[in-house]
């Protein structure tokens, strides 16, 4: 069923641009079946963010390969498990300590969720993400879900960047965005983490890059 809120109800104010505060590697996250690893790159990169440009992109490879082969553990790692129709993936920190469970589906028109540990510092309640229109229309390439009452919507009719917006004073913001890279198994996320926490635009970013219009669709 279609999600109740719809991007069209919330015009994006273009007074606001994205300023982003940290910066993701997601290494293996695109179509993977067994593992994932999340590297925070913020405050390693001499580049600034300048919309996926060929430079950014390759720095945060080449400092995810250094970190990787010095041993250095990844923020968030996620491992699978599933079935045809439907995938559970979890999400643990560096610790090993688990920060939420994916439970994603690859049917149009079903919906898919993060659900957190109590007392987690990450969301009070589960979060449902659901298609916003039919699929085969742009409102299919949207994707919105609820946190602490107020809206976001992924955008996915941009190509090979997927845009993250949060609705404020009945207007969209944009707080991430999330391009594909390393020969479509890899993406980059770049947030602005004072507007939402970072493993739940990891978790919500990661069922969009495996679910029903993903970055190949």
């Amino acid at each position: 069923m279609p999600h109740p809120f719809h991007p069209d109800d919330f015009p994006i104010n273009q007074d606001v641009t994205l300023q982003p505060t940290q910066v993701f590697y997601l290494k293996g996250a695109i179509h993977f079946k067994t593992n994932s690893q999340i590297y925070e790159l913020t405050g390693r990169l001499r580049q600034h963010w300048d919309n996926f440009s060929h430079a950014f992109l390759d720095e945060t490879g080449e400092v995810v390969r250094k970190l990787a082969e010095g041993g250095a553990p990844p923020k968030y790692e996620i491992a699978s498990s599933g079935n045809m129709m439907r995938t559970l993936k979890t999400m643990k920190d560096a610790a090993g300590n688990k920060v939420c469970d994916l439970n994603m589906t690859f049917v149009s028109f079903d919906s898919s969720t993060v659900r957190f540990p109590p007392g987690s510092e990450h969301s009070r309640h589960q979060i449902e993400l659901c298609p916003v229109g039919d699929k085969g229309t742009d409102e299919a390439k949207h994707e919105a879900f609820v946190k602490n009452s107020i809206p976001y919507f992924w955008d996915m009719t941009h190509g090979r960047v997927g845009i993250l917006y949060k609705c404020l004073n009945q207007t969209r913001v944009e707080i991430a965005r999330v391009a594909g890279f390393g020969f479509d198994k890899d993406a980059v996320l770049v947030l602005n983490g004072n507007e939402l926490d970072d493993a739940v635009a990891i978790s919500t970013c990661i069922i969009l890059l495996n679910g029903r219009d993903a970055m190949d669709a």
